[in-house]
C-alpha cells in the first residue's frame, strides 16, 4: 500500500481512538434494595426514606397513548439522588410512566414531575405529581 492510501486510514484509525477515548458511559448501578413509589396528581405521597446505594423507582400514571404529552423531571437534586435513565412506559396494564433513581449520599430530594407537551414553551403542566426523598446512612 503507497503512503497516499495510508494517510487517510491512518487519520481515521487515531480520530476513532480519540473519540473512544473521550466518551464515558455511565457507571451501571446495581441498588442494594429497591422502593416502589405510585404517585397521583394531586394527591400527597409519603415522604420516601432510603440508604445509600439504594434505589427509588416512581411510577406515574399515563399519559394516554396519542396524547401528545410526555412526563418531565421538574426539580431532583442530583447531588443525592441520580436518575437511572429517562422515564419509560412501565410495564404491565394500563399506561403509566416510571423513571428510578439512585441515591449517592445522604441529604434530601424533592423529586417533581409535570405532565406538558414536550418543546412546548411555558406550557401550563396537565399533572403534577412530587415525592419528597430523604436518604440517611
Amino acid at each position: 500500500m503507497n503512503t497516499s492510501a495510508r494517510t487517510p486510514l491512518l487519520a481515521l484509525a487515531l480520530l476513532a481512538l480519540a473519540f473512544a477515548a473521550g466518551c464515558e458511559s455511565a457507571p451501571v448501578r446495581h441498588p442494594k434494595q429497591t422502593q416502589e413509589f405510585v404517585l397521583t396528581p394531586g394527591q400527597p405521597a409519603p415522604d420516601a426514606e432510603l440508604g445509600i446505594e439504594c434505589a427509588v423507582r416512581v411510577v406515574l400514571p399515563g399519559p394516554q397513548p396519542g396524547s401528545g404529552l410526555a412526563w418531565e423531571i421538574a426539580s431532583n437534586n442530583a447531588k443525592v439522588l441520580e436518575q437511572m435513565g429517562e422515564p419509560a412506559h412501565a410495564k404491565g396494564g394500563g399506561a403509566s410512566t416510571s423513571v428510578s433513581f439512585y441515591s449517592l449520599k445522604p441529604g434530601r430530594s424533592a423529586l417533581k414531575f409535570v405532565l406538558v407537551r414536550p418543546g412546548q414553551a411555558e406550557a401550563e403542566p396537565a399533572a403534577i405529581c412530587e415525592l419528597t426523598v430523604h436518604v440517611r446512612d
